[in-house]
Order: C-alpha cells, then structure tokens, then sequence
C-alpha cells in the first residue's frame, strides 16, 4: 500500500510540475500581449523589450509560485523554468529559418506583424493613416483594421525583439507545448497509465488543421488551441486530486479567455457558447447546493473580468473600435456594412446545400482544396481509404474538403458510435456539454464543414478516446489503443506532407535569393519591387537587405510585369536600376 502511495505522490509531483512549465509558456504569451495593448492605449507602439520584460515577469510569478508550493529547489526550477525558457528560445530561432510562403500568411497576416512593429499603433490608426510606401491594393486593409489582432501583437514584438519576422510564428509550437504539457499534467493528477497520457496528449496536439499551420502566419491553429484549452480549464476546476490551487487554476482559465476573444470573431462565439454551457450547469449546482458560493463568485469574477480586459484593453482597437466606427464590434462578418469573404472560398454548389450537407460532403470525401471559382465538386470515398491525388492537397494551411485529414472521416463514424454506446455507462457531465454543444452547432453553423473554422468536431474523437479509457471492459481498452493509433496515423500523414512542403518550398526560396545575391548588384542604386498580393514578403526582403540597397516598394511600376527576377515562386518580383 506505501508503494502504491508513493507512486501515486510521484506522479503527482511531476503533474505539478508539467502544469507549472506549460503555466509560464501560457503566462510568455499572454503578457507580451497584454504589456504591448496596455501601451497602445497610451500612443506607445511596439516596444523592442516587451519580450524581455515578458520574460522576467513569468520567471518572477513562477519563482513566487514555486515558493508557495515549496518547490523552489534546482529540480523544479529546471523542470518549470529553464526548460520551457529554452523551448522558447528554440522555438522562435527555428521558426526564423523557416519562410511562410501561405497566401493569408503573406497578404494581410505577416503584414499586420510588419507594420505592428513598425510603429503603426491600431487603436488610433487604420492602415491608410499610418502606411506610406506600402502600397498595398487589394482586400487586406479589411482585415488588418478591423481583424482580432492577439496574435500578430505577440509575433510583433517577436519580430522587434529579432529582426526577423519569420521569429514571429513561434507562438504557434509553444501554445502546443502547452497544450501538450497542460493535457499530460492533468491526466498524470488522474493516475491514468503514462502510455495512455503520452498516446492521448499526441493525439490532442497534433491535431491537423493545427500541423498544417505550425510553420506559417495561418490563426486558426489558435481557435483550437485556446477553444481546447477553455475546455481544460473546466476540467481542471473539477480534479481534486491536482496539487495546485484553485487561484492558479482561475488563473489559466482567466488568461485563456483573454487570449480567445483576441484571435478570432468566431472563437469569441465559441469560447462563449461552451462558457456559457459550463456556467447554466455551475448555476444549477449552486442553487442545489452543490458548490460552495466562494467558488461560484470566483469563477463569475474570472469570467467577468477576462471578458472586460478582453474586449476594453486587448481588444480596444477592434471591438469598441469597430462599434464606433462601423457600427457593430464584429465587423466586417456582421452588421449593416457586413462582407461576405465565405462564398468565394467553398465549393460553388455549395450555395445550395444546408450546414448537414456541407458537413457531410466535407467530412466523407476525398480531400481536396476546391474554391467557387474552380467550379468542381468533391468525391465522395469509401472511409479510411487513401488516395494518391489526396495527399498533394494536404500540404495547405487551408485545406477545404476532409482537411482534417484522409481517414477522419472514418475515425469520427466510429467515435460517433463510441459516445452514443457509451452515454449509458459514462456519466460525466463535463464531456457532455461540450459534446452537445457541438452536435447541435454543427448542423447549424453554416461554416461547420471547413476544418479550419470548426475545430470542436475533432473534440469528438477525443472525447471517444475518454469513454473508451473509462469503461471497464477488457476489449473497450484494447479499442482505446488502436483508436489513438488510428488517429495519430492520419495525423501523421497529414504531417509528413507539411513538412515535405516545408522543405522544398524553402530550397526554392534559398535559391531565389541566391540568384539575387549572385547578381552582386551594386549598392547605392533603386532596387524596384512589387509584392503583389503578398504584402508581408516586403519585411522578408527588407530583413535580409534592408541595409544593402535603396529600395521602391510599389504596384505596377514600369518594366516589372515581364522581368524574370523574383522572389517567393514569383509573387514577388524585382528590377534593380542606378
């Protein structure tokens, strides 16, 4: 019985400890957030060193926190700070090696980074008022005005910090660290077996829609992330057995909310729904007397607050400003000056079809990237076949039809199968009401069948996973195994594509720029360049030349239309002159 005791403590340590480390790398990104937001209001634009006090603000709050725990010894300082310290560190140097080539990546995202850390202040200013040789002549302004901006604030300040505004998309691996550690820490507090949390937390982090954006300026990998996590904080909130704090535990869940309402329109929705769905239930304990009322006002007070910061100091430059200005704080999706950006990016029979069929045609056919103006149509497929022609497809951050991967749905017929099995014997209201919630919104939601808007339909798979793992049957945990198996076989297919395209796209580009160096151009000439619809390139080129050469960014400037010279597979093209 002492050594069953003590391997449970073990294990419980550790959970501790892996709670702690993802804990500092949420608390990296939410501060430099919230430091550059908080300064915007007072007409100061990105600062170079709001990473660097972003950095000693978690070491300082993890100190404090390992003192309160009585863990400040070398173990857990290592464990909870240099190691997550140094991912970081990683992170962002990898990153800056590797070029975002995406189109959303390169039209308005990587943009809005570059302007960000170039002195535009988005509280005070649109574009047109601050720009003055960007030139930028398509759509993008839309979307950098009045956009969510989170996520570009932290790759701006990044991007200050470095040079180099490729440094910026490491958010994207250490949210999913923290996911990872996050995830593993609270099934460790459940004394689940280390083969299953290991195999689970896999499952949850290498997520498609999430892979296929790791290496680029793409966003919706954060709808997952922070949708995931709005869900964990529940669950978090109700173990017992964790050996952290309930302060800590609002902690988390506060600065999630943040962070959520600043990526995107949609997971502003979202977050709320599920928050919404968690808090009738918290209402209906409370009223039976099942949860004390300290608890009850303290979660309102977390909620409640996260949202004002979220909308009045985060969010100040879109939601009041888009209210002021535009009459409605999601602009452009809604309101009476509302823009339709979804027709041109589905299927044109599309328009014809309800939120079910789309979902179905989307979830159970080939994968394939089709778009109103190609004028095609998907093809249905038997479940878990593969299909050459498929795997190409995979490749993009933004893949339409079945791009949550070749066997998904498959693994979702049969997880589908799992919870209604299952809804009898695992009475477990926390996975129910995510569950439902997502039932419901998908035959509702008119975006539900593109992955990339609608993470929460592989929180079915997941929540499969659960039930399985929770049933007593010897043959439902041999299932458990070979589902999780199943999933991280289509996972890693789609991720073996990604970084295929990885690696060829940047032996492209390093060799575009070694034509360029080749030319040994003279200094103290024009070097002409037109970006086209890739706006964001313009801080590429400026990053790796800035120094070198006078340079004309333009549109349309003569003897460019038919010059060989170019950069990103000739979206961007240059002529250089004395």
């Amino acid at each position: 019985m002492n050594q069953i005791n003590t391997k449970k403590l073990l294990l419980e340590n550790w959970a501790t400890e892996l709670f702690l480390a993802a804990l500092l790398l949420l608390n990296f990104l939410f501060f430099n957030v919230l430091f550059s937001t908080f300064l915007f209001i007072f007409k100061v634009s990105i600062w170079k060193y709001t990473s660097v006090l972003s950095f000693f603000m978690t070491i300082v709050i993890q100190l404090l926190i390992l003192k309160k725990y009585q863990k400040l010894n070398g173990k857990s300082i290592i464990i909870t700070i240099i190691i997550p310290i140094s991912l970081i560190i990683a992170f962002i140097f990898v990153s800056g090696k590797i070029i975002d080539d995406t189109f959303d990546g390169n039209s308005y995202q990587k943009a809005t980074v570059g302007l960000l850390a170039n002195g535009w202040n988005p509280v005070y200013e649109y574009i047109e008022d601050f720009e003055n040789d960007f030139h930028i002549h398509d759509e993008s302004p839309l979307y950098m005005n009045h956009y969510a901006k989170g996520a570009n604030i932290y790759a701006a300040n990044i991007y200050k910090l470095t040079g180099n505004i490729e440094t910026g998309k490491s958010q994207n691996a250490i949210s999913l660290i923290a996911v990872f550690l996050f995830t593993m820490s609270l099934l460790m507090y459940q004394h689940q077996n280390i083969f299953f949390t290991l195999l689970f937390s896999l499952c949850v982090v290498t997520y498609p829609v999430a892979v296929a954006q790791v290496f680029n300026n793409y966003i919706d990998i954060f709808t997952y992330v922070y949708l995931y996590l709005t869900i964990y904080s529940f669950f978090l909130l109700e173990e017992k057995k964790s050996g952290i704090g309930r302060m800590l535990k609002l902690m988390v869940f506060g600065e999630v909310l943040v962070l959520a309402i600043n990526v995107k329109f949609s997971l502003f929705g979202y977050v709320g729904l599920y928050c919404l769905g968690y808090y009738i239930w918290y209402i209906c304990r409370f009223i039976k007397k099942k949860i004390d009322k300290k608890f009850f006002v303290e979660i309102s007070l977390t909620a409640m607050i996260a949202v004002l910061i979220g909308v009045f100091v985060v969010g100040l430059s879109v939601y009041p400003k888009n209210y002021w200005k535009k009459g409605h704080p999601f602009y452009p999706l809604m309101g009476k000056e509302k823009i339709d950006i979804m027709t041109m990016n589905q299927p044109d029979y599309f328009k014809e079809k309800s939120p079910l069929e789309k979902f179905m045609i989307a979830t159970f056919s080939k994968v394939a990237n089709i778009i109103e103006i190609s004028h095609e149509e998907a093809e249905w497929k038997i479940p878990f076949s593969i299909h050459q022609e498929e795997l190409w497809h995979l490749r993009a951050a933004d893949t339409r039809i079945s791009g949550n991967g070749v066997w998904f749905g498959g693994i979702l017929i049969i997880s589908f199968m799992i919870i209604v099995l299952q809804l009898k014997s695992v009475k477990e209201i926390l996975c129910f009401i995510p569950i439902g919630i997502t039932l419901v919104m998908i035959p509702l939601f008119s975006e539900a069948w593109y992955a990339r808007y609608f993470p929460q339909v592989y929180f079915l798979v997941l929540f499969a996973v659960l039930f399985l793992n929770k049933n007593r049957q010897k043959w439902m945990k041999v299932m458990k195994y070979i589902l999780m198996i199943m999933i991280l076989i289509n996972n890693s297919i789609t991720g073996i594509q990604v970084l295929k395209n990885v690696y060829e796209k940047n032996k492209e580009y390093r060799k575009e720029f070694a034509i360029f160096d080749a030319q040994n151009l003279e200094r103290g000439g024009d070097l002409y360049i037109d970006t086209l619809s890739y706006h964001g390139a313009k801080f590429n080129i400026l990053d790796r030349y800035g120094e070198q050469y006078h340079m004309i960014f333009g549109t349309s400037m003569p003897n460019l239309e038919n010059t060989d010279n170019h950069f990103f597979g000739g979206k961007v093209i240059w002529r250089y002159e004395k």
